[in-house]
């Protein structure tokens, strides 16, 4: 692959922008949209349908920088590629990754349509059992086809089976040409058993009341295989943001702010009819994070969804949820709350409740007592896991102590 000064840019099948390198500054980049490009056909709510260049100084624009592979998968995108690609940057990158990536925006060479993506049977992979490398194999295999950020190892995947039911008098089956799952690793030396974590994580999200993807452990364990939530059921997907892209930022600056700052910017983008039930979404979230004692809850792990750009928005399920201190027993919250990064009590709880989502003291309280009690239902199941499978009991062991002593401070008894 030669050097190359641009890529076209699709919402959904609809080509409507060019991406490039800026002419005149270093590490900057420009992106025009086409003309007669619809207002509902803007790549990102921050960026609505303009004559004039968007111009941004800190790589690609933060609707294209969304999706880049981080961590494990980036080096061995670039080592795969870096003998002929010349100049290996974000631009590069994109032009590999952005083919098949997270929300509706797909990314081509110029006059290129997005490759449809090569399919995995997803029952096969939960039903492995062999001692190869699995997830090496999909890393070789799918790894140029996923535009998915986060440091820890992931890929996505097509299921063969995954179907969508077509509007009409008599449906007709429609496959998605694009990703499904995600399927998620973990590196066993720093960070043993985190698709265990993470599943439990997820089911004590769900126990409490929250949206959440279908999630499922698989291949004894060693990954965590997880269905897209911006599945739009048309074969197609929906427009997903996380508040790296609302806040205008780098990716790098993930871990800059508040979880104040999530809570105003959710009132400025969420459709109004939404926003109190989103801020009880998002409450949820915030306590959740707090009870499994989460350090990792950045701008990226909260987002929105919506069809198109002049659509309604709401908030995006809960997802990439891990309790932290099991592996980091110092660990802190990623963002600031109350100008700290401790974990806060009830008490400090209740307060940013009513005064930044709007809730009332008796809801917040209610919404308290909804996590303590998908954390304590799911306690069992820890412990059971960690009764049947060896490698999970350090792990597991260090998820229990860390749960209660979350579950004792949203109790109000830390």
């Amino acid at each position: 692959m030669d050097a190359f000064e641009g890529l076209d840019i699709f919402t959904g099948h609809q080509r409507v922008g060019s991406l490039g390198r800026s002419q005149l500054q270093a590490r900057a980049y420009v992106f025009n949209y086409f003309p007669a490009v619809a207002e509902e056909q803007a790549v990102s709510l921050t960026m609505p349908v303009l004559p004039d260049q968007y111009l941004f100084q800190q790589g690609v624009h933060p609707i294209f920088q969304m999706n880049l592979p981080e961590g494990e998968l980036r080096e061995m995108l670039r080592n795969s590629f870096q003998k002929t690609v010349q100049n290996f940057d974000d631009l590069s990158l994109l032009a590999i990754v952005g083919q098949s990536q997270i929300g509706r925006v797909r990314i081509a060479l110029p006059g290129q349509e997005p490759e449809v993506m090569p399919g995995q049977s997803v029952q096969e992979l939960k039903s492995h059992t062999g001692s190869e490398d699995l997830f090496v194999d999909l890393m070789q295999r799918f790894g140029r086809y996923s535009g998915v950020s986060g440091v820890q190892p992931k890929v996505l995947v097509r299921d063969n089976e995954t179907v969508a039911a077509a509007s009409g008098d008599e449906p007709e089956q429609i496959t998605y040409r694009d990703a499904t799952h995600i399927v998620k690793a973990w590196n066993p030396e720093r960070f043993p058993q985190l698709a265990a974590n993470e599943y439990f994580c997820m089911l004590a999200a769900e126990r409490c009341g929250l949206e959440v993807p279908a999630v499922e452990l698989a291949a004894g364990g060693r990954l965590l295989i997880v269905r897209r939530f911006d599945l739009d059921g048309r074969g197609g997907y929906l427009g997903f943001e996380d508040f790296c892209v609302l806040n205008g930022l780098a990716t790098d600056d993930k871990y800059l702010g508040s979880y104040q700052d999530v809570a105003e910017r959710i009132r400025q983008f969420v459709s109004p009819h939404r926003v109190h039930d989103a801020m009880e979404q998002y409450f949820l979230m915030l306590a959740l994070t707090c009870g499994v004692r989460n350090g990792d809850a950045h701008l990226k792990n909260f987002g929105v969804l919506y069809d198109h750009a002049e659509a309604e928005v709401r908030l995006a399920p809960a997802y990439d949820i891990v309790s932290t201190t099991p592996y980091l027993p110092n660990d802190s919250l990623a963002l600031l709350f109350g100008g700290s990064k401790f974990f806060p009590q009830r008490k400090a709880l209740v307060t940013f409740g009513r005064r930044f989502c709007g809730l009332t003291e008796r809801r917040v309280s209610q919404l308290l007592d909804w996590v303590v009690h998908g954390m304590e239902s799911t306690l069992v199941d820890i412990a059971d896991y960690r009764a049947g499978h060896p490698a999970f009991e350090t792990v597991g062991e260090r998820m229990l102590a860390s749960w209660h002593d979350g579950i004792a401070d949203l109790q109000g008894h830390g």
